[in-house]
């Protein structure tokens, strides 16, 4: 059943994939090539064997990236890889964040701004709504954690 199946569990068969890659491919360096190196070279040969084969390979990158954000959001509760370093939650996180607004006679208006974009930092507050934990977008990112 695929309820089961953890991004951790994911990131494993990917990794053996780029293992049995580099096996096959016996590069210069071996198994010693930094793991770029080789993720690199396979997305290269990727492309090859797309082009070879008729598939539209950036309609496929695409699709995984959308696919990558949708199981990032479903572990996370958003998909942006933040998730609170106290409590582990990440769909109660807000983020002080610049936004457009729209100047109105009785004040300001988020949705008639022509641009509705919204930007932050990594140095921008954040805060857990479900434990009150404060920091910074880069304290509750999950970029570099420990698998």
């Amino acid at each position: 059943m695929t309820d089961d199946i953890t991004n951790e569990d994911r990131a494993e068969w990917a990794g053996m994939a780029v293992l049995e890659y580099a096996l096959r491919k016996g590069s210069s360096g071996g198994l010693y090539d930094p793991p770029e190196t080789v993720l690199g070279d396979l997305l290269c040969d990727l492309m090859h064997y797309a082009r070879a084969e008729e598939i539209a390979f950036e309609t496929s990158l695409e699709c995984a990236r959308m696919h990558h954000g949708a199981e990032l959001a479903e572990e996370l509760g958003n998909q942006f890889g933040l998730r609170c370093p106290k409590c582990g939650k990440g769909d109660e996180i807000d983020i002080a964040a610049t936004v457009w607004v729209r100047l109105c006679p009785d004040g300001t208006d988020i949705f008639e701004a022509q641009n509705g974009d919204h930007e932050w930092e990594d140095n921008s507050a954040a805060k857990c709504c479900a434990c009150g934990h404060d920091g910074t977008v880069s304290e509750f990112s999950t970029k570099g954690e420990p698998k």
